[in-house]
């Protein structure tokens, strides 16, 4: 009968492998026969624990190509904009839920318009989702490029499936945090907005941290290619993040759109916002509160009169250059 056990099947099991159990567990799981070459180091397998055989069959790269992850209905949705499609999480209350809403940060957003043309390059710092990653590429064109920088594993997931359901070939998705130096930093989300801090003390307080590789983007953007527009939006760490990349704003002199947490920064950057402020200025950059009947020059009491007018944690703010 095909239902009887087999005659081994009434020995206590240990929990461990035997070579038989990996080869089925080859077969079954990666849909094929070992070739002779790569049998001899999986038969030696033989002895470990059964189900850290079958979970690192179900980790491999080939399992995942034969049994791709499957969303499911409504996990992510699709929102058109005039020029591309963005893809967010339906949980997201955050970011997502703005997106999809049909008119995420009008004001940022006719800046973009106003600011960019074919062929220009655009440098998004803490791109979350891509709204602005996405936007860049349809006004910049092919001709143009559009480096987003984001550390949040997740948000660069719908990010890039945005990037490839627009074809935009023009973005290069960068899964780092921008910083002041090479190295690590905490990050720590609430559905796509996150913020990253320094290391804890403390081998104990790392092991329970998420952490997240930081680099100086001076040091992943083409030499040879011009930055135009500076998109920064960091939670509090726009000072150490643009730190990473004064080279780049001393060489090509671009618009910079910022958003401005004077209330964060002490805590994530170690500066005041009024220090933040005269770090722009003295790259000789002109400062303006971005309103919705536009940018309007102020200087940085103005910036931050501005600010605590606003009754919101945050304004964001437009950084021109300077003739020289």
């Amino acid at each position: 009968m095909h239902d009887r056990l087999p005659d081994a099947a009434a020995v206590p099991f240990n929990g461990r492998a035997t070579v038989k159990d990996v080869f089925y567990c080859f077969r079954l799981l990666l849909g094929r026969y070992p070739n002779r070459e790569e049998w001899r180091g999986h038969a030696g397998r033989a002895g470990e624990m059964l189900h850290g055989v079958v979970e690192s069959y179900l980790d491999s790269r080939e399992c995942a190509l034969r049994y791709p992850p499957r969303l499911q209905a409504g996990e992510v949705l699709l929102t058109d904009y005039p020029g591309f499609r963005i893809y967010s999480a339906a949980d997201d209350a955050s970011v997502g839920a703005l997106v999809r809403g049909g008119a995420y940060e009008a004001e940022v957003s006719a800046l973009f318009r106003q600011i960019l043309q074919p062929g220009m390059a655009v440098l998004d710092l803490g791109a979350n989702i891509g709204f602005f990653s996405l936007l860049s590429a349809a006004l910049v064109g092919p001709a143009g490029a559009v480096f987003a920088v984001e550390p949040n594993a997740r948000n660069t997931r719908l990010l890039e499936a945005s990037r490839r359901e627009n074809g935009f070939a023009n973005i290069t998705v960068l899964q780092v945090a921008a910083g002041s130096a090479h190295g690590l930093l905490v990050l720590n989300t609430s559905y796509s907005n996150g913020t990253t801090s320094a290391l804890p003390d403390g081998a104990a307080a790392v092991l329970g941290s998420e952490t997240v590789p930081a680099v100086r983007v001076d040091a992943l953007l083409p030499a040879d290619r011009r930055i135009d527009l500076i998109k920064i939006d960091v939670e509090g760490a726009e000072y150490t993040a643009l730190l990473g990349c004064e080279a780049t704003i001393r060489r090509h002199r671009p618009v910079i759109i910022s958003e401005f947490s004077p209330g964060l920064m002490p805590g994530i950057s170690g500066v005041q916002g009024t220090d933040y402020l005269a770090w722009l200025s003295g790259l000789g950059y002109a400062l303006s509160v971005i309103s919705p009947d536009g940018p309007h020059r102020a200087d940085s009491a103005g910036v931050m009169h501005a600010h605590a007018a606003s009754g919101s944690d945050h304004i964001d703010i437009l950084a021109t250059p300077e003739p020289r």
